[in-house]
């Protein structure tokens, strides 16, 4: 699909600002698209996720996931993704723990014009099953590795930089995962692309773990 789509018919599209998962085109229906640009009001976190299918995968307290909060004067760097809006339940249950938030798109700074009769939103973590992040619920590293190999195609390694720098709750362990990925969208990194996600994760302080490393 392409914007010529979008034009022709743009009452049968939405837009949704993703910042974690979702900037990776690998992860998303193949009828979706994306502008890569910074979003005003948001601060992106780690969060922790009680209620997660992880926690089943684990058999433990469970993994933590990405989320945002507003703040004032904040930026947040992610992929306006268009779909068709046929496509928005299927998104709405793939994040089943965070709330559709409709947003402005004049927050939305891209290198090129924007259809603005578009109705557009963000995914923002439901406060009843998020909280800070917990040394109990790790970060997956096969989450990381899909996150980062996005960011790393839409804004080069100065993305990769921003995405830990502009991403609070870095002092949460990191489940080795990568060989055996708990993360249903997990994806696969070439070595230069695992070399480099290596390189910024390592600059966050994290402790990577193992699962026999974590407390029941």
């Amino acid at each position: 699909m392409t914007f010529e789509d979008l034009l022709a018919n743009p009452s049968d599209w939405v837009a949704y600002f993703g910042y974690g998962s979702l900037v990776n085109d690998k992860t998303r229906n193949g009828e979706s698209f994306g502008v890569a640009g910074r979003l005003k009001g948001y601060r992106r976190h780690w969060s922790i996720w009680e209620a997660s299918p992880e926690r089943r995968a684990f058999g433990m307290h469970g993994a933590a996931a990405l989320s945002v909060t507003p703040k004032p004067g904040a930026y947040c760097d992610g992929l306006l993704v268009f779909d068709q809006k046929s496509h928005l339940p299927q998104v709405d249950i793939r994040e089943a723990h965070y709330s559709r938030v409709k947003i402005d798109l004049a927050d939305f700074q891209a290198d090129q014009p924007l259809p603005d009769q578009i109705d557009c939103y963000i995914y923002v973590g439901q406060p009843a099953l998020t909280s800070k992040a917990d040394p109990k619920f790790p970060i997956l590293q096969s989450y990381i590795d899909a996150v980062m190999q996005g960011f790393l195609h839409k804004f080069g390694e100065v993305g990769m930089m921003r995405f830990v720098e502009e991403t609070d709750g870095w002092h949460t362990p990191i489940l080795k995962d990568r060989d055996r990925p708990f993360y249903p969208r997990s994806v696969e990194l070439s070595l230069e692309e695992a070399r480099l996600v290596d390189l910024y994760v390592s600059t966050t302080g994290a402790p990577m773990v193992t699962p026999d490393q974590l407390l029941p």
